[in-house]
């Protein structure tokens, strides 16, 4: 079925819901300041001279202001007027018969103490206070804590807003009072709170105290405004609403609600819903409740699991019970085959890290895990050897060991729009193997990952991957595949006030005795975007996909500007066996983006599509107007061991 996803923006008012409790208790409150260097700072009555650039911890309860040195400002213009003239006699004899250098401006010294990210110079100190300062989605700045907007559509939207409860980001954090300070950890907390759904930023700073021998900490964190919503649409007898809350009551809780109509089923309205509580009790241990109940999808079952979230967890793991119903189709190109199935499942995995080595260039990491596997069929087609054997009740055992290497680099406008993002810089070697035992054979999983990220320089980023991996049984390979890829992005380049970026991905996928009824598809994002065609299936395919970015200044109440160029080409054996028989599809186009990091909605796609080639059924040109799902640059770290997909 044919779905264009058209994002609707759903805004849901909670100011009955009430406000952080930490808000009815006085606390010390404090704000962190950016202030340019060679900058007054006016703090109330006092004066303070910054000469460097530096961020100023201060009360949020104090005014300040901050003033340009103007005498520093004039010094300098007579000085470059000096440099120009004393380059010939001339002029220079005219310089000093007009002018008279100005003297040297005079550095006081600041009696206030800067905040700092410089973490290293504190190892081993320990830690006192540790302050917690909560901006709100709309008007402010994670750089500069005091600034906030008075525009009273922003400060309306933020009133319907819970802030992230304290203690849901001091449970994100590897460290508390009386901890003697280690750099790493600090670095770890500050990427582990950017990377949850429901906060956009985070900052930590190291507070030097002159009173005593402990250090101080402030976490900043700035939350994005956690409703959002979505409306799919084919026609007024089949759509879809959607509406999520990232951080329900301010708990760093996901409330995820789906809607499905379709006049054809019995009941018409169905539901989905998925319930996810992040982090319990400070063990980085997720949980996830899921309850789904319509015509073409039911499901009832429950998720915990932990990952290695940093190279120090020493142990992860994860538990899955599920019972799940699907509606299938088996299209043909004469008829199409409809189906349901019903089976239990059951999934459990443990893994353990072994710290190798650690200095400047990373964490390097042995780590094993083993997982076993169980799905049993309720209701299903009728089996045999060799038909519907994606049917077949199975028990799956494998175990994996590799080594990892990472570390992050801090970056911005490559996946967001202007938010800090953290890039893994790294490498995985993997190597994966089991038994499966189903309906009528027995048969060994064997597969392998190797993985490599880094920046080249000012060339830029650059990740290879090959995946390899199938079954064996009685010497012969089942379900094969083979997946090399290569993902590349570059340096950021600027042109005035905008900011460019190239992508682009190449990628190969080869299966070695499928099943009958396997396809991989060069349709949208696993080839070429906006295009759609049941048929263009096969076994192998590959595919080139390139996005050139422009990342404007274009501001619109918060969602910033970005216009792209694509270009995609790929080949899939649909026709002929032999790739390269098959005829070579392409995709051109533009497209704009709308993306508010501030909120929790999806970005917001206008796209326009030229394809010369295009299947008989499908028109040359095509428009869209959708969603982006934010993505993320996968981690280089061993996780459950799994079966490599054939996609």
């Amino acid at each position: 079925m044919l779905r264009k996803r058209i994002l609707l923006f759903v805004l849901l008012i909670f100011c009955a819901l009430g406000l952080d409790a930490q808000k009815r208790t006085k606390k010390v409150i404090v704000d962190s300041v950016h202030v340019k260097g060679r900058t007054f700072l006016v703090v109330g009555d006092t004066t303070i001279f910054v000469p460097k650039d530096t961020v100023i911890y201060l009360p949020d309860s104090l005014a300040i202001k901050i003033r340009k040195d103007r005498e520093a400002q004039s010094s300098q213009f007579y000085l470059k007027i000096k440099e120009k003239l004393s380059k010939r006699r001339l002029t220079k004899e005219l310089y000093d018969l007009l002018f008279k250098d100005p003297p040297k401006p005079k550095t006081p010294v600041s009696t206030n103490q800067a905040v700092t990210n410089d973490y290293e110079k504190y190892t081993g100190q320990v830690i006192g206070q540790i302050f917690i300062k909560k901006l709100e989605p709309l008007g402010t700045s994670i750089n500069d804590t005091s600034r906030h907007s008075n525009k009273w559509i922003l400060k309306s939207v933020n009133n319907t807003h819970i802030n992230t409860r304290s203690r849901i980001i001091r449970n994100n954090m590897f460290f508390k009072s009386g901890d003697v300070l280690d750099p790493n950890l600090i670095y770890s907390s500050e990427r582990i709170l950017r990377s949850l759904s429901f906060i956009k930023d985070a900052r930590i700073y190291v507070i030097p105290n002159r009173h005593t021998r402990l250090v101080d900490v402030l976490v900043v964190t700035r939350d994005i405004w956690s409703i959002s919503g979505g409306f799919g649409y084919d026609d007024f007898d089949d759509f879809e609403v959607e509406i999520t809350d990232k951080n329900f009551l301010g708990l760093g809780q996901e409330l995820k609600n789906e809607f499905p109509y379709s006049a054809e089923t019995s009941p018409e309205v169905g539901y989905i819903g998925t319930y996810t509580i992040n982090n319990i009790k400070s063990s980085f241990i997720n949980s996830e409740l899921t309850f789904a109940r319509s015509e073409p999808f039911d499901r009832r079952g429950i998720r915990f699991y932990k990952d290695f979230i940093t190279p120090t967890i020493k142990w992860a793991g994860g538990l899955e019970i599920a019972q799940e119903k699907r509606q299938q189709a088996k299209v043909y190109p004469d008829s199409t085959y409809i189906f349901n199935t019903r089976y239990n499942f059951q999934d459990f995995w443990t893994g353990r890290s072994y710290l190798l080595k650690q200095d400047y260039s990373g964490y390097t990491n042995f780590q094993v895990a083993g997982r076993y596997e169980r799905r049993r069929f309720l209701d299903r087609p009728v089996i045999s050897s060799d038909t519907n054997q994606l049917y077949f009740d199975t028990n799956l055992k494998l175990m994996s060991i590799g080594i990892t290497k990472r570390r992050f680099e801090r970056s911005s406008l490559i996946v967001g729009y202007g938010r800090t993002e953290d890039i893994p810089i790294g490498y995985l070697a993997e190597i994966t193997g089991g038994r499966e035992n189903n309906d009528f054979y027995d048969r060994t999983y064997l597969g392998t990952t190797i993985s490599y990220g880094n920046y080249l320089g000012k060339l830029g980023y650059l990740r290879p991957t090959l995946s390899i991996g199938g079954f064996i049984e009685k010497r012969n390979i089942q379900q094969g595949v083979i997946k090399p890829e290569l993902s590349y992005f570059s340096y950021l380049y600027r042109f005035r006030r905008t900011s460019f970026r190239q992508f682009f991905t190449l990628g190969y996928v080869k299966g070695i005795n499928r099943y009958t009824d396997e396809f991989i598809d060069i349709n949208n994002r696993n080839g070429i975007r906006g295009l759609r065609d049941t048929f263009l299936r096969g076994t192998k395919k590959i595919t080139f996909r390139s996005e050139t970015v422009a990342f404007t200044p274009i501001y619109f109440i918060g969602f910033r500007l970005a216009i792209f160029a694509f270009f995609d080409f790929a080949i899939v054996n649909s026709e002929q066996a032999k790739l390269f028989k098959n005829p070579l599809y392409q995709g051109y186009g533009i497209g704009f983006r709308f993306r508010n990091e501030n909120l929790a909605f999806n970005t917001l796609q206008i796209r326009l599509g030229y394809y010369p080639n295009a299947p008989a059924d499908f028109n040359n040109y095509q428009s869209a107007f959708d969603g982006q799902r934010s993505l993320n640059i996968p981690d280089f770290r061993v996780e459950e061991p799994r079966v490599i997909t054939f996609q």
